[in-house]
């Protein structure tokens, strides 16, 4: 199934998610981020960040799963299932690091966004939604 990857193909899959995990990084490493001053409009602000930008990171880990394995789309489900693991961790491992953030906090809540945001990817891929 997977044939020789040459190094430029690698480099086409692998750099947008890494470079989309950099930003999310850099991100979770300000004190204070952008909002509303009504609670109720920066929770919800944040919240569909969080879903976007984690259905953003899905779409690219997918995309490079395709890429790798010289695929237009993937039938098996271990192919859908590896963005969508490799998305959690790195929103668990995201959520720890804003813990030594001064100012931010980690919450098992967001890992939960975070994993919606790759679901809705997910679905939107297999045309559920």
């Amino acid at each position: 199934m997977c044939r020789n990857i040459k190094l430029g193909e690698i480099a086409n899959a692998c750099l947008p998610p890494i470079i989309w995990a950099l930003i999310i990084f850099a991100f979770s490493s300000q004190s204070m981020l952008p909002g509303f001053n009504l609670a109720i409009n920066d929770f919800i602000l944040k919240k569909i960040a969080h879903l976007t930008v984690y259905a953003i990171l899905y779409l690219l880990i997918y995309r490079s799963v395709l890429i790798i394995n010289h695929q237009k789309k993937l039938q098996s489900a271990r192919y859908y299932i590896i963005p969508f693991l490799l998305i959690l961790f790195y929103a668990a491992s995201d959520e720890i690091h804003q813990s030594f953030v001064p100012g931010r906090y980690a919450t098992l809540r967001d890992v939960g966004y975070d994993g919606l945001g790759g679901l809705i990817a997910f679905l939107r891929i297999y045309r559920y939604i």
